[in-house]
């Protein structure tokens, strides 16, 4: 059976790639580029190039529509929240010849927006950070409820569509007033609903959930160690650990609210003053750590290959290994860089964050027991390849303007 895949150059691409491709299914890679991570891998078994999906969306639907019959797939696997989003929407279209093992899009649509999130959170009784919901431009006649800064503004959506097409958005910090009236002033994504948050100190954990219409098939959780930007960001670093109780409820009480079926990772940060995990967002689809759970003995795309297309459910029989560390080697050089040539005001590191030459002590712990590189792989040399060349390409043209 084959299965096709988007976004051949996220790293949650080439992890679905392997995972799939490890279980002797073909795995058909599509990215905006001729060549890319996971096409770079030998789980690959053919790759194309799509047009953009945030300039040419409906170009980019009907493409993956021509493969989809032309290379007689099975399954379809949205990576990324722009694909998610294209997809959803013309889901009936796809499942003439496919399956696409995803929720509803008004369903997806209302998790990914952070701004109905923590709307629903609240009415369910979850915790989340202090948060000031704007649902307009119009900051001015609302900051005076800002009590404290540094304050964080979350725009609703990842990934948003304009008069040109889609785009993606950023989060953002503001030290005082001012910084928060220029950022409502220059970011265009922020005359749509935004939320401006408490900045919670504390250590980044997620749950992630294979669910069938609403019924938890298997759970996952992880910490995460070091991140990019070292304010918080992505995560470069991350650790499986044992299911916490209370994260656990209130993400099944979320997931389970809306009958959510496919794959999930509900995030928290647990807030270090009071030590109860706060919600922060959802990722509908495949996250960057996914590897890690892969690693840790969940292989959540088979899970979800399984799901898709009726099978038994294969589940861990002893669950998964507690401990197990996932590097993303590249991002933690990035971090390092960040640590060494950045000053403390400009990344807004948190307290406790550790020195720059215990960070540069950290970084070199290379061979650590139970640590597995997320890219650079012996039995698929590829990608790492193909990520680093991709990697002082960039540095070369950076350098050269």
């Amino acid at each position: 059976m084959r299965v096709l895949i988007t976004d051949g150059n996220e790293r949650s691409g080439l992890a679905v790639t392997r995972a799939l491709g490890s279980q002797q299914l073909e795995v058909v890679v599509g990215a905006e580029t001729r060549s890319s991570l996971a096409a770079a891998s030998k789980y690959c078994s053919r790759s194309f190039v799509y047009p953009s999906p945030y300039s040419d969306p409906d170009a980019f639907v009907e493409k993956l529509l021509e493969i989809v019959e032309q290379e007689q797939i099975s399954v379809v696997f949205a990576i990324s929240d722009i694909a998610m989003h294209l997809l959803g929407k013309e889901k009936s279209r796809f499942e003439r010849n496919a399956v696409v093992p995803a929720p509803p899009s008004t369903v997806f649509e209302k998790i990914s927006n952070k701004y109905s999130l923590m709307k629903i959170a609240l009415e369910l009784q979850i915790p989340i950070p202090e948060t000031i919901f704007v649902p307009d431009d119009r900051v001015q006649d609302i900051a005076h409820r800002v009590s404290h800064y540094p304050v964080v503004v979350k725009p609703g959506q990842s990934v948003m569509k304009g008069t040109h097409g889609w785009s993606k958005t950023s989060v953002h910090y503001a030290s005082n007033a001012t910084e928060l009236f220029n950022l409502y002033r220059e970011k265009d994504y922020l005359r749509q609903p935004s939320l401006i948050q408490r900045r919670v100190n504390g250590e980044g954990q997620g749950l992630f959930a294979l669910m069938n219409k609403g019924q938890p098939l298997v759970l996952f959780a992880h910490k995460r160690l070091r991140e990019k930007p070292p304010s918080g960001g992505v995560s470069v670093l991350r650790e499986s650990i044992e299911l916490p109780k209370p994260m656990v409820d209130y993400a099944l009480r979320l997931l389970q609210h809306v009958s959510w079926h496919g794959v999930a990772m509900v995030e928290f940060k647990i807030d270090q003053d009071r030590g109860v995990p706060l919600l922060m967002e959802v990722n509908g689809r495949f996250w960057g750590s996914l590897q890690l759970a892969i690693d840790a003995g969940v292989n959540f795309p088979y899970l979800l290959f399984q799901l898709a297309t009726g099978q038994p459910i294969q589940l861990p029989p002893n669950g998964y290994h507690i401990g197990v560390k996932s590097r993303w080697l590249l991002g933690d050089l990035d971090h390092l860089l960040l640590r060494l040539f950045k000053p403390k005001e400009t990344l807004q590191l948190q307290p406790g964050t550790p020195s720059k030459w215990q960070s540069i002590a950290d970084f070199c712990r290379f061979f650590q027991r139970g640590t597995y590189y997320e890219v650079e792989r012996f039995n698929d040399l590829g990608p790492g390849i193909y990520e680093w060349r991709h990697y002082f390409e960039l540095l070369l043209k950076a350098g050269s303007r």
